[in-house]
């Protein structure tokens, strides 16, 4: 059983797209974990999604924190925790988000769901991305809403809009649901549920002290793991974030560096 954590948010955080910033934080992450120590990330992803960037960037970890913390798994896809919505409420707030945005809605489950988009395709990475959701996301909006409901979401015009239509929702459903923001998304999940409360799944099923707890991240949706561990931030993260961090590192790699030598 490893003696320290450290949870990696994954966008923004972990990877940058930049290949040699990957390869030094996969390296990093490699000499981590042969001194018996886990490693997590903690992101907004759903399952699915992680498991296809786990497949391109080879990478290694002991536990998923997916989907803000509504879904919790370790290295073998066991379920430690799954929070879902219940399903009147989630469709209720898919109406409302498609009545407000038409670029982009999430229903996800724990495995799957909806990722409905009106967005035009154009360039590698775009392609890329389609082709990868045409073979993960396989429901339609209202297939999705019929089973189990996780998280969902929507893709907003700017981050500007993201914050007026999360205040819109939390004005509506606050007493329901968490709603955060990350870049332009939003995200929505079960009323408790953060990256904090997947984190303390994760220390308690690996019995560890909570003093043991390495953090960091980049964007708002990591502000509650931050406050609540040893949190850090990477140079490229949000002012807010770094506000709330205790430290800020030019890179994963460079924090890990830090966590061993302590």
């Amino acid at each position: 059983m490893g003696e320290k954590l450290i949870a990696s948010d994954y966008d923004g955080t972990f990877y940058r797209h930049d290949k040699q910033d990957m390869e030094n934080n996969l390296m990093a992450v490699k000499l981590w974990r042969e001194q018996e120590n886990l490693f997590v990330f903690s992101t907004g992803r759903d399952l699915g999604n992680l498991m296809y960037e786990k497949g391109k960037n080879k990478l290694e970890y002991d536990y998923l924190v997916a989907l803000n913390g509504a879904l919790v798994v370790d290295r073998n896809n066991e379920v430690i925790v799954k929070e879902s919505i219940p399903s009147k409420l989630a469709a209720e707030i898919v109406d409302l988000m498609m009545a407000k945005v038409g670029e982009e809605i999430q229903v996800l489950g724990a495995y799957g769901g909806c990722n409905q988009t009106n967005i035009k395709a154009t360039g590698e990475r775009a392609l890329e991305l389609l082709e990868r959701n045409r073979k993960i996301y396989l429901d339609s909006v209202e297939s999705a809403l019929e089973k189990e409901v996780l998280s969902v979401g929507c893709l907003n015009e700017s981050f500007e809009s993201a914050k007026r239509l999360q205040k819109e929702i939390l004005n509506k459903y606050g007493d329901k649901i968490e709603v955060f923001v990350n870049l332009n998304y939003i995200n929505i999940v079960q009323k408790g549920v953060s990256k904090a409360s997947g984190l303390d799944a994760v220390i308690d099923h690996a019995g560890l002290e909570r003093g043991e707890v390495y953090v960091i991240g980049d964007d708002l949706n990591d502000i509650p793991m931050i406050k609540k561990y040893r949190g850090s931030a990477v140079s490229n993260a949000k002012e807010e974030v770094k506000e709330m961090a205790g430290k800020v590192y030019g890179s994963v790699s460079e924090f890990i560096t830090y966590c061993l030598n302590e």
